[in-house]
């Protein structure tokens, strides 16, 4: 009967003595139908968003018919969604997409839910939020960078900021599926070579060293499935600095098969990309070492 009262009523104010008894139980009614009304709301949207497979994300595109169902009009649906933010039971993430919230005021949806729940297909969670994702770094990258073939808009959750970067590159290869994220990430061999190939995402030269140094360590074949990823991009300048980096590590066998991607070009590529780029010159490699390999290497010291 009172499924689709305009607003939620406040709380009543002490009975007046001049009112009536029945117009004060019929005002608690309202109240009462009015608050339940407003948690079969909630109810519905999680419920759509469970069976969407998406548990706490509402995405209003495809949540709004069945909220529609219940208010029965869209714009009843945008007034009580409206209302369900001003008394925190969800939050806005964006434009069109937000987050049931407990009625603790708890949320448990991260920043990769989000990620997977509104970004249209193909895309790639890579650079430093990758890394730390496999266990590459112990640093934690507040910047998500998302690789994709659609022009989309920044936006950030709860301190950390989303950015998709247009690609033209193929992503579906360089994914890996996971059961700790619905969202795609990149491989550990692609987030190393992105990360490099664009210091500028703010993972430095150190940090894929020690990712790279890691992932050679733990797995013998690493390099060549490096030299696959590196060979799908077709960058020289990357072919070079990894390589140089693989023979420094692993021996100049594991190196090999970078060799063939470096190109023929005759000018030297600093291994370090925006600072002053003299440093010893590898000739096999055409490679300027403007950095030391031991600092590179620090944290093999780390105890």
């Amino acid at each position: 009967m009172y499924s689709h009262l305009p607003v939620v009523l406040g709380a009543l104010k002490p009975r007046s003595c001049d009112l009536p008894h029945y117009c004060y139980d019929i005002s608690i009614m309202r109240r009462n139908a009015a608050s339940s009304a407003f948690e079969e709301a909630y109810v519905q949207l999680s419920r759509a968003a469970s069976l969407a497979g998406r548990p706490e994300i509402i995405l209003l595109d495809e949540d709004a018919d069945e909220l529609d169902e219940f208010t029965g009009s869209r714009p009843r649906s945008h007034a009580l969604l409206e209302r369900l933010e001003r008394a925190g039971r969800v939050r806005r993430v964006r434009r069109g997409v937000y987050v049931l919230v407990e009625a603790t005021g708890g949320v448990r949806v991260d920043i990769l839910d989000l990620i997977a729940a509104s970004t249209p297909d193909p895309y790639l969670v890579t650079g430093g939020r990758a890394l730390q994702f496999h266990a590459l770094t112990d640093q934690h990258f507040r910047r998500v960078h998302v690789l994709t073939t659609s022009r989309l808009r920044s936006w950030s959750w709860r301190g950390d900021e989303v950015r998709y970067v247009r690609t033209e590159t193929q992503l579906r290869s360089g994914a890996v599926r996971t059961r700790k994220t619905p969202a795609r990430m990149a491989t550990p061999a692609r987030a190393i070579a992105d990360s490099l190939s664009h210091p500028r995402w703010g993972v430095t030269l150190a940090q894929v060293t020690e990712a790279l140094d890691a992932m050679l360590a733990g797995d013998t074949n690493f390099a060549d499935v490096l030299a696959v990823e590196v060979a799908r991009q077709d960058n020289h300048a990357l072919a070079r600095r990894l390589g140089f980096l693989v023979s420094q590590i692993a021996g100049p066998d594991a190196a090999r098969p970078f060799l063939a991607l470096i190109g023929t070009s005759k000018a030297t590529t600093p291994l370090q990309a925006g600072v002053d780029p003299t440093g010893l010159i590898d000739s096999r490699w055409q490679i300027s070492a403007n950095v030391s390999l031991d600092r590179l290497l620090q944290h093999r010291e780390v105890v």
